[in-house]
């Protein structure tokens, strides 16, 4: 019987180091201070971060004061920690919220959230001619061309940046334009390094039922540049390689059939909405990590210093 008890108390073993490995966690878990701390902190930091995302655009100079009078508020509670024992951590803390917060919404904004916005807010043209300046349709979001309309794939070529990204543009033309082009069509990874003729599959390149162009738009650069530039620099280089001449703004466009106009909209939402996700989460393990550090159980070596510290400093005050 004895050895079958062993055997026993070798099973058990496992899940005894598991449940000493997320004892001291439930512990803090159950502390009503770890929530007192945690949950004002968070919710800091969902406001920003959701109000940096969405705001940003019609709101920029109240988002940055928003930041500015919670950073504030940090030294408030600073001042007055004596009050209560959760002012001290939660004003170290909540800096750390309103900047992640911010930055994250921020960054959010700039590199996805602009872009349904703009799309929102632009105009939609049809009937649009190639050879027409595209300055006329400068605020558009959306363009429907004429039928006569294609993607000269045969003057397409490409520009490779650094990180390996192959930028890809071709000019969108009528039988009856001239040599100046207006519009550019332009996509990524869909031609080939080389640049050869009639490589361009960039979207519905290739379909001739095809006379919709979405509109890329520049954003503000905050944290990464946007595509244009790099459109920019292969449109210049298709000019230098077949000896075209294009108008010193054009228009790029992404071309698509006219029924998947919202196609880079829908693209930026759900990109948008993967991100703030990712940053939610993120920040939740980090918050949740320092507040544990902060309400951690002592151990029992730490709880006999304490004690040794309060009894030698009651033996002085005896003294």
């Amino acid at each position: 019987m004895k050895p079958q008890a062993a055997d026993t108390r070798m099973l058990t073993k496992p899940g005894g180091a598991t449940t000493s490995f997320f004892a001291p966690v439930l512990q803090v878990l159950r502390r009503k201070e770890f929530w007192y701390l945690w949950t004002p902190q968070y919710i800091v930091f969902l406001a920003l971060l959701f109000f940096y995302t969405y705001g940003f655009m019609s709101m920029p100079s109240i988002c940055i004061l928003s930041s500015v009078i919670l950073m504030m508020s940090s030294g408030v509670l600073w001042v007055i920690k004596s009050e209560a024992k959760v002012l001290l951590p939660l004003s170290m803390i909540l800096p750390i919220a309103v900047i992640a917060g911010s930055v994250g919404g921020l960054y959010i904004y700039d590199v996805y959230a602009v872009y349904p916005s703009f799309y929102e807010n632009s105009r939609v043209y049809a009937d649009v001619v190639p050879s027409q300046p595209s300055a006329a349709v400068a605020d558009a979001g959306k363009l429907v061309f004429s039928g006569s309309s294609f993607v000269d794939r045969n003057h397409s070529t490409s520009y490779t940046t650094e990180r390996g990204s192959i930028y890809c543009v071709a000019p969108v033309r009528d039988p009856t334009q001239g040599p100046k082009v207006e519009f550019w069509a332009v996509g990524i990874d869909c031609c080939s390094i080389e640049g050869s003729t009639r490589d361009f599959t960039c979207d519905a390149a290739k379909n001739k039922d095809a006379h919709g162009g979405i509109v890329v738009f520049d954003n503000n650069n905050f944290f990464a540049n946007s595509r244009f530039d790099e459109y920019t620099l292969a449109r210049k280089k298709a000019e230098a390689t077949f000896k075209l001449l294009s108008t010193p703004e054009p228009t790029y466009v992404r071309w698509v059939k006219e029924d998947n106009l919202d196609m880079l909209k829908h693209e930026y939402e759900t990109k948008t909405v993967c991100t703030l996700l990712a940053w939610i989460f993120l920040y939740m393990l980090l918050s949740a990590g320092l507040v544990f550090a902060i309400n951690r159980p002592k151990t029992a070596a730490g709880a006999e210093r304490e004690a040794a510290k309060a009894a030698g400093q009651g033996y002085g005050a005896a003294a």
